[in-house]
C-alpha cells in the first residue's frame, strides 16, 4: 500500500483530542476488537454497531459461515464467510457516503472479492469489490452503471481503505484513498441522486460466491462526504487503533 503522507496522517489529530463518534453523519461503526460475539470455536456470530443505530448490528447464525476471530482480526475465508444485518428490512440507505475500512486481502489474484454490498433490488444490488488490479463499484440497481478505479493491493498487507461517494446531477463520483493518500476516482452514471448507497452486509455479494478473502477488522460508514480535518482525523483514528503504519 502507499505510504505517502502516512506520517502526516497519524502523527497527531488536527485540533487536538478526537473521537470518531464526534463527527456528524456516523451511521454504522463495526469497531476493531469491540462488540464481537465470539463462539467457542473462535468465530464471530455477531458484531454490534458501536454507533448504536437499531437494526444495523451484523450477525451470522450459521457456524460454517462465521468469520474467524483472533486478537481483533476478523478473517473471511472466501468460501462462504460473511456477516449481514439480521433482516433484509434493516438496510442502510443514503445519498452521499464515506466508508473507512481496515482490511487485508490474502490473495490479490482472487477475482470479485466483495468488501460490502446491499440486498435491495435483488442480484443487481449495490456492491464494492476487488477484481485483480481494480475496485468495482455499482450503486443500487436502477440507479446507475458500474465504475472502476485502478488500485494494486499487496498480499497480506493491512491498510486503511477510504471510499467517498458524491452523487451530482446524474453521476456518482467515487474517490478511493489508501492509508490517507488519494488513489483515484471515477464517475458512474446514476438515474437518481437519492439513496444510491445501500449496505447490509460485509464480505459477500448476495451469496453468489464473490466473497472477501482476508481480514475486515474495522468498518465505518458515514452518510456524508468527509473532507478536510474531519477526514484526516477519522483516517488517523482508525489507522492508530488498527496499528496501520
Amino acid at each position: 500500500m502507499l505510504g505517502i503522507g502516512n506520517d502526516l496522517v497519524h502523527s497527531s489529530f488536527v485540533g487536538g483530542e478526537f473521537s470518531l463518534d464526534s463527527l456528524a453523519g456516523l451511521v454504522a461503526w463495526y469497531k476493531f476488537d469491540t462488540g464481537q460475539t465470539k463462539t467457542e470455536s473462535n468465530t464471530v456470530s455477531a458484531w454490534d454497531n458501536a454507533e448504536g443505530t437499531a437494526g444495523l448490528d451484523l450477525v451470522q447464525p450459521t457456524s460454517a459461515k462465521q468469520p474467524a476471530y483472533s486478537s481483533g482480526k476478523v478473517t473471511f475465508d472466501e468460501t462462504d464467510d460473511f456477516m449481514r444485518t439480521d433482516t433484509t428490512a434493516n438496510t442502510l440507505l443514503t445519498d452521499n457516503f464515506t466508508i473507512l475500512a481496515a482490511i487485508k486481502t490474502h490473495d490479490t489474484s482472487v477475482n470479485n472479492q466483495t468488501l460490502w454490498s446491499g440486498s435491495l433490488d435483488g442480484n443487481g444490488k449495490n456492491f464494492f469489490r476487488y477484481d485483480g488490479t481494480l475496485w468495482r463499484f455499482r450503486p443500487r440497481a436502477g440507479s446507475g452503471s458500474q465504475a472502476t478505479v485502478a488500485h494494486s493491493l499487496t498480499n497480506n498487507e493491512l491498510f486503511l481503505l477510504t471510499i467517498i461517494g458524491t452523487p451530482d446531477s446524474g453521476t456518482i463520483n467515487i474517490a478511493i484513498r489508501d492509508n490517507g493518500s488519494a488513489i483515484g476516482n471515477a464517475n458512474c452514471s446514476a438515474a437518481t441522486n437519492s439513496n444510491v448507497f445501500n449496505f447490509d452486509r460485509i464480505g459477500d455479494h448476495n451469496e453468489t460466491g464473490q466473497l472477501w478473502d482476508g481480514e475486515i477488522n474495522e468498518f465505518v460508514v458515514f452518510n456524508q462526504t468527509l473532507t478536510g480535518d474531519d477526514l484526516t482525523n477519522a483516517e488517523a483514528d482508525i489507522m492508530s487503533r488498527n496499528s496501520i503504519s
